[in-house]
């Protein structure tokens, strides 16, 4: 019997006009490795969320057609049936983490639906090594490296023993070598143990190898369903939605460096002094004595492994947690002797979460939020919101809410409603996020352009090396909050050790 057939299934959100599925048939069969891409917005993750049954219970909306697992529809069959069948695993694990305690964690799901308490502990080690965690289970989850976070999010999945694993964008929050690590399990699970696989993202090239199947989405249709040996055979499909390759040309990455040409301007516009954080109860150091200058049109990639500093250094430059020594100064300015609203017009800052800086009603009236809050006059804000809007293509969503949209989507609102402030330095922490190529491009092809046109200065943290090579013209690599290396992307160090963790 096959797994899962889709018929004729469509879903528009209350908020839409336009269907987010739009009439897919499609079987999924026992043991598939199923990769599933296509660009920001196509349905994805709405298809994911009908699989599993999260679509219509936990989100309200049109569905008509029907997806049957082993016969039966889930949408009319209860949701705690259908978890312990089909499971899926979001991108980012804090967002389905519930527990202290890595071994309550794992245990939450199997109590919810009555297991016998006699043997939730020996599903509990059987998913912890199946994760490759095995002693994990007094751990405090909050003491976990994003990676750590991601497996134990697995393990708790692994415990309830589905037919069926749905992964959304899994790795996108991820350093390389966690990525590796959870790419391996999910292969092994599927060759080993026979679980049907379901995995959606933009990183095509680091999951081609390990499926069978691909799904190329577009506008909420599959339009290419072919085994792996021959989706790729044309490419043409891929690169017109601008979704990745397994292989891709080396002279476009070389040809693309146009942004990092530039001689920055001498002078410095951003001093960091030997600055150090450590977070309320921990031993250890975040940020460890980094001492650096910056100037204005510098356009610079901060990289490292998961839990190396970086997210906390752009925190602390932009005034969002104050040293615990050290110091930042910001046009001659101490940053920490500025208030956050005096802040506002000179440093801007995007969250690898979208979701943590959107709050307005409408995509509009994100954008015009920040400027309209340091008093920009009515016309020139009007002018500002539909140049924005135009400049990060989103005059199709003007009136949705940002919470209706694709997480690539939210990403690219959020990038837009911070740059609408045109601040002097730009924060940007993970942009990969969500996006496919061709969005993600356009949206730092913008970026870049406008911080050498205004003579400012964009930061942004990533672990996607080409991302670093195409636009960056200074990298600090960091490990263990210090600075490992601070020069041109093109001089890294190679430290293989290092290198693991980050490339």
């Amino acid at each position: 019997m096959v797994p899962i057939q889709i018929e004729n299934l469509f879903f528009t959100y209350p908020s839409r006009e336009t269907p987010t599925l739009n009439g897919i048939n499609a079987d999924i069969l026992p043991g598939d490795f199923l990769l599933l891409t296509g660009p920001t917005g196509c349905g994805k993750t709405t298809l994911l969320r009908t699989i599993n049954g999260l679509i219509p219970y936990s989100s309200s909306g049109k569905l008509t057609g029907s997806v049957r697992l082993n016969g039966k529809t889930i949408s009319t069959q209860a949701l705690t049936t259908t978890c312990q069948q089909v499971s899926l695993l979001f991108q980012n694990p804090d967002d389905q983490l519930f527990c202290t305690h890595v071994e309550d964690e794992i245990a939450y799901g199997l109590e919810n639906i009555g297991f016998p308490s006699d043997k939730i502990r020996q599903r509990i080690i059987l998913a912890l090594d199946q994760v490759g965690l095995p002693g994990f289970e007094s751990r405090r989850i909050s003491e976990l490296s994003g990676g750590e976070k991601q497996r134990i999010a697995l393990a708790a999945l692994c415990a309830m023993q589905p037919q069926v694993l749905l992964l959304d964008e899994p790795t996108s929050h991820l350093d390389p070598r966690a990525t590796r690590d959870i790419l391996n399990i999910v292969k092994k699970l599927n060759a080993e143990h026979g679980i049907t696989v379901v995995l959606a993202t933009h990183q095509v090239k680091q999951v081609a190898a390990l499926c069978n199947r691909v799904w190329l989405i577009h506008k909420g249709q599959i339009c290419l369903d072919l085994p792996k040996a021959e989706a790729f055979r044309d490419i043409s499909h891929f690169h017109r939605l601008g979704v990745q390759v397994p292989e891709q040309n080396n002279s476009q990455i070389i040809t693309a460096t146009k942004h990092a040409t530039k001689t920055p301007n001498p002078d410095s516009f951003l001093t960091v002094r030997d600055l150090k954080y450590q977070y309320p109860n921990s031993d250890n150091l975040a940020v460890n004595g980094i001492t650096c200058d910056i100037t204005r049109e510098e356009i610079i990639s901060i990289m490292g492994a998961n839990g190396s500093g970086k997210t906390t250094l752009l925190h602390l430059i932009a005034g969002l947690l104050k040293p615990t020594s050290g110091d930042v100064t910001i046009d001659g300015k101490p940053a920490k002797r500025l208030k956050l609203h005096q802040l506002a017009g000179k440093i801007g800052i995007v969250f690898q979460n979208p979701d943590l800086l959107l709050q307005a009603k409408t995509v509009k009236n994100e954008i015009a939020f920040g400027p309209k809050n340091l008093k920009m006059k009515s016309q020139s804000l009007i002018d500002r919101v539909d140049e924005t809007v135009a400049q990060f293509n989103l005059e199709d969503f003007t009136e949705d809410s940002p919470y209706s949209l694709s997480c690539g989507q939210r990403q690219r609102v959020a990038v837009a409603s911070t740059f609408s402030l045109h601040p002097d330095v730009f924060l940007l922490d993970e942009p990969t996020t969500g996006q496919d190529e061709q969005h993600l491009h356009k949206m730092m092809d913008q970026l870049c352009e406008q911080v050498l046109q205004e003579n400012k200065t964009l930061i942004f943290a990533t672990h996607n090396t080409e991302l670093t090579h195409k636009y960056a013209n200074r990298v600090l690599l960091l490990n263990d909050g210090e600075v490992y290396y601070d020069g041109l992307p093109t001089n890294i160090p190679i430290d293989q050790c290092l290198l693991q963790s980050v490339i």
